[in-house]
C-alpha cells in the first residue's frame, strides 16, 4: 500500500476510535443542540466534570471538536458540519428502528 494511503488510512482509524466510546458519543449529540461549556456538558451527560474534561480533550486532540474562549469559560462545538450531518443521520436512523421494532411488538401482540 502506498505510505501516503496508509497514513490517511490510520489517522482515520484513529478518529473512527475515538467513537467507540458511549460518554464521547453522548457528548458529540448533545453537542449537535449547539455549542457549551464543560459543566453543561458534564451535567447533560450525567457524568464528573474530570472525566467530561478528559473526553473532551481526546475528541479536541483528534478535530472533532473545536473551541472558543469568552471570559474564563471555554466552549466546544462539533468542528466540522458535514460529521454533525452524519450524526443526525445516525440518530434519525436509531429512532426509526427504535418506532419499527415497537410497531412489529404491538402487531405480534408483544406490546402489551
Amino acid at each position: 500500500m502506498d505510505p501516503d494511503v496508509k497514513c490517511l488510512v490510520e489517522q482515520q482509524a484513529a478518529r473512527c476510535s475515538v467513537f467507540s466510546n458511549v460518554r464521547r458519543v453522548m457528548i458529540l449529540w448533545t453537542l449537535l443542540e449547539g455549542e457549551m461549556p464543560v459543566g453543561e456538558l458534564a451535567e447533560r451527560i450525567n457524568a464528573s466534570l474530570q472525566n467530561t474534561s478528559q473526553h473532551l480533550r481526546i475528541m479536541k486532540e483528534h478535530n472533532i471538536l473545536s473551541t472558543r474562549r469568552e471570559a474564563q469559560t471555554i466552549y466546544y462545538r462539533i468542528s466540522e458540519a458535514a460529521l454533525a450531518d452524519v450524526c443526525i443521520i445516525q440518530q434519525i436512523r436509531n429512532y426509526q428502528h427504535a418506532v419499527t421494532t415497537s410497531a412489529r411488538q404491538l402487531f405480534q401482540g408483544k406490546g402489551e
